[in-house]
C-alpha cells in the first residue's frame, strides 16, 4: 500500500525517529523503528528531501545501526559535509558581520547557525543551507554592495532586476539571494523577517535581541527569546513546515527551553500566531514525540482551524511527498499551503494583506514596468502571473 499522510512508510517513521532530540531519548526509538524491514535507499531519499542528513547520520551512529555499506558511507559523507559547511559558514558570518559593523550597518543573523547551537548545542547535525542576515530598509543598498565587494553574486532576483533596483525589489519581497562561487556559501539578505509582515508585526530589526556564541570567540547578534518562538512558529506555518528539518529544529529547541511548549503556545497566541504554534506543536507531538499533556493536545485539537492546518502540512510533508520534492515553491502541489496562509490569523486585515503579498509582483515594480500612474495595476498583473504559474502556463 502506498504511504499516506496518516500512514507513512516505515522509512518515513524511521527518519522521524532519527529527528528526535536529545540522543538519550532518541536512540531507543530509532532502534525500535529500525526493527522493521527498511528500504535504506528510500531512507536516504527521505533524508535528502527533508534535509536531515546530519540528524539521520548522527542517529545511525549513536544507535549503533548497521545500514548497507553504501548507505553508511553516504551518511558519513553527508554528515561530514554538514559539519564542514557549518564551520565555514561560521567564519564567513564573522567576516561579513565585521564588514557590516565597519560600515555602520545594523544587522542580525537568525535561524541557521544560532538555532543550531540553541537547539542541539553543536554545529555537526543541523543542515544550515544559507546565512540569513537581516538589515534595515535604509541599509539594503549598502549591504548589497558590500556583499558584491565580498565576492558574492546575486542569483535572486535574476538579471531582470538591475543592481540599482535591488532596494526597490525588497520593498515588496523579504529577501535577495547571493552565492559565493569560491566558498560555495549562500547568503540571504533580508529586509524583513516574513514575506507578509502582518503575520507578526513585532518581528523587526529593532525587536529585542541577544548575542549568541556560535563558536569559540565568535558571537553574533540574533533574535531575543521574546520573539524567537513566535517568529519560528510563524515562519514554519507560512511554509506549511514543508520539511521535517524545521519541525525537528523547533522540537529540539523546545526540548531545551525551560518555559516549555505550553507556555510558548500561550506566548504565540498573545502575538496573534497561536494557530501557527498549534499546527507545529501537534505535528511535533505526533511525528517527533514532543511531550505534550493529553489535556493540552485536546485543547489544541478542539479548534477546527488547527486541525485543518495540520492536515495541509501533513499532505505537504508526507504521503506522496515524503521522499519526493515539490517541483518548486510555486508548484501547484504547494497551492494548499499558499492558501492556508490565509488561515494563520483570523483578522480580515491580515487576510487582505496576505492576498496582497501573494500578488506583490516585486520584479515589475522594481523595474517600473508599467507607465507612471498605472501602479495600481501591479497587484493585478502579479495575480495574473501567479495564477498562470499555478496553472503551469509560461510567458
Amino acid at each position: 500500500m502506498a504511504p499516506s499522510p496518516d500512514h507513512p512508510s516505515p522509512e518515513f517513521r524511521f527518519v522521524c525517529a532519527a529527528c528526535r532530540w536529545p540522543r538519550v531519548t532518541r536512540d531507543p526509538v530509532v532502534q525500535a523503528a529500525a526493527s522493521a524491514p527498511l528500504d535504506w535507499t528510500r531512507v536516504a531519499r527521505i533524508a535528502n528531501r527533508h534535509r536531515v542528513w546530519g540528524l539521520v547520520a548522527d542517529a545511525v551512529r549513536s544507535a549503533r545501526l548497521a545500514p548497507p555499506v553504501e548507505i553508511d558511507r553516504l551518511l558519513a559523507e553527508r554528515g561530514g559535509q554538514i559539519a564542514r559547511r557549518n564551520l565555514g559558514a561560521t567564519a564567513e558570518t564573522r567576516r561579513l558581520g565585521r564588514l557590516f559593523d565597519a560600515a555602520g550597518i545594523d544587522w542580525i543573523t537568525f535561524k541557521g547557525l544560532p538555532m543550531a547551537i540553541q537547539a542541539y548545542g553543536t554545529l555537526s547535525v543541523k543542515s544550515a543551507n544559507d546565512i540569513d542576515i537581516l538589515v534595515g530598509r535604509k541599509d539594503i543598498a549598502r549591504a548589497a554592495e558590500l556583499l558584491r565587494q565580498a565576492g558574492y553574486i546575486r542569483f535572486s532576483p535574476g538579471p531582470e532586476v538591475a543592481d540599482d533596483q535591488v532596494a526597490a525589489w525588497m520593498e515588496f519581497s523579504k529577501e535577495t539571494g547571493w552565492r559565493h562561487p569560491g566558498a560555495g556559501l549562500i547568503v540571504e539578505l533580508h529586509g524583513r523577517l516574513l514575506q507578509n509582515p502582518a503575520l507578526l508585526p513585532e518581528a523587526v530589526l529593532d525587536s529585542p535581541r541577544k548575542q549568541m556564541t556560535i563558536a569559540p570567540g565568535i558571537a553574533v547578534p540574533t533574535l531575543g527569546d521574546d520573539l524567537l518562538f513566535p517568529y519560528l512558529f510563524a515562519h514554519g506555518a507560512h511554509h506549511g513546515w514543508f520539511r521535517l528539518k524545521w519541525l525537528a529544529d523547533m522540537a529540539a529547541l523546545l526540548g531545551n527551553d525551560e518555559a516549555g511548549p505550553e507556555v510558548r503556545y500561550r506566548e504565540a497566541r498573545r502575538h496573534g500566531v497561536g494557530r501557527c504554534a498549534a499546527q507545529g506543536l501537534l505535528l511535533m507531538h505526533e511525528w517527533l514525540g514532543l511531550d505534550l499533556s493529553p489535556d493540552f493536545v485536546a485543547e489544541l485539537n478542539r479548534d477546527r482551524a488547527h486541525r485543518r492546518l495540520v492536515r495541509v502540512a501533513k499532505n505537504c510533508l508526507a504521503g506522496e511527498f515524503e521522499a519526493t520534492e515539490h517541483a518548486s515553491p510555486t508548484a501547484r502541489t504547494m497551492l494548499p499551503v499558499l492558501m492556508s496562509g490565509l488561515m494563520l490569523r483570523p483578522e480580515i486585515g491580515y487576510k487582505l494583506s496576505e492576498l496582497g503579498s501573494l500578488a506583490a509582483n516585486p520584479a515589475d515594480r522594481a523595474t517600473s514596468r508599467l507607465p507612471k500612474g498605472l501602479g495600481f495595476l501591479y497587484p493585478v498583473l502579479g495575480g495574473v502571473r501567479w495564477s498562470g504559474r499555478m496553472l503551469g502556463l509560461r510567458g
